[in-house]
């Protein structure tokens, strides 16, 4: 969650942008406290001086103190005006995706009616546009090492964009307060090259629940018993639309936007007591036994 370490085109203007008004402000910093140190040492009072002649006015000294500031001024609107070109402008061949954010998890939408949550997966070397919405509250969505933040608002949609310049995973979270749970509200971009992040989206168009549901029965009993699929959207077996989509839930690697990893191990402590993991989330305790959270677990952990 490091800003200045950035992997992304649109994250090098900012940086420079950061880096030269950090420059700026030092060079002032060090000139003023220069000259005031000169005027301490050269111009104090010394004991029999007499008092100094009064000064009305320096017309040189007042012109230059107030072009220097205006100079300056110029100088950072013409970069910031860059790079607000830089990190806005989108290319027509962009990848887009719908961001909708969720107390307190993320949403992401592909063409072709894929649907992820909290891991983002973009193409490398290409532009991603992603256009952001809120299902209840403001987020606000937040990259370091990608391109700054933009909020997510109720009935807007903002446009925010990005090249991650090779393949990785980038850590992000929400990073406006949002409810009790805003500090487990993260992410995570994980950028393939082309070949890879096709076969991800070639798996993610796959129904993965259609190869499981015969080996999973007893599990599938208690998903159904439990209402599970009021929530949560399985392929083929449930269409809840107000909760994570677990049709693709074992190829990720955290639960709960990152407050567990996806093993099958937590998964089951995560079923037994979500609460206890995440306090305040909408995610009921169904009062699991060990047995019937681990029949679970391994059901979900099959949905690859």
């Amino acid at each position: 969650m490091w800003p200045l370490s950035t992997a992304s085109a649109q994250g090098r203007s900012i940086q420079f942008l950061f880096w030269l008004v950090i420059a700026l402000a030092l060079l002032i910093f060090v000139g003023v406290i220069g000259c005031l140190l000169i005027i301490i040492v050269r111009f104090r009072a010394r004991p029999g001086a007499l008092d100094p002649a009064p000064n009305y006015g320096n017309p040189r000294l007042e012109i230059g103190w107030t072009a220097i500031p205006v100079v300056i001024l110029i100088v950072v609107f013409v970069f910031m005006v860059r790079t607000m070109n830089e990190t806005t402008t989108i290319a027509s061949n962009a990848f887009d995706v719908t961001v909708i954010g969720h107390q307190w998890w993320w949403e992401f939408r592909y063409p072709g009616k894929i649907v992820a949550a909290n891991e983002l997966h973009v193409p490398a070397g290409r532009q991603i546009r992603l256009s952001l919405q809120s299902a209840d509250v403001v987020h606000n969505f937040w990259v370091p090492a990608l391109n700054g933040k933009e909020q997510t608002i109720p009935g807007t949609t903002n446009i925010w964009t990005f090249t991650v310049d090779q393949p990785g995973k980038f850590d992000g979270a929400c990073s406006e307060y949002c409810g009790s749970q805003h500090g487990w509200m993260r992410l995570t971009v994980v950028a393939d090259d082309a070949s890879a992040f096709n076969s991800w989206l070639s798996a993610q168009q796959a129904p993965a629940a259609s190869a499981t549901v015969g080996a999973h029965q007893d599990a599938i009993k208690l998903y159904a018993a439990n209402a599970c699929g009021g929530c949560h959207t399985i392929a083929g077996v449930s269409a809840g639309t107000v909760a994570p989509d677990l049709t693709h839930i074992g190829s990720r690697m955290t639960i709960g936007a990152g407050v567990l990893p996806n093993t099958q191990a937590d998964m089951a402590k995560w079923l037994m007591d979500p609460q206890g993991y995440k306090p305040g989330s909408f995610m009921p305790n169904f009062h699991f036994t060990a047995d019937q959270a681990r029949q679970m677990a391994a059901f979900l952990e099959d949905l690859k």
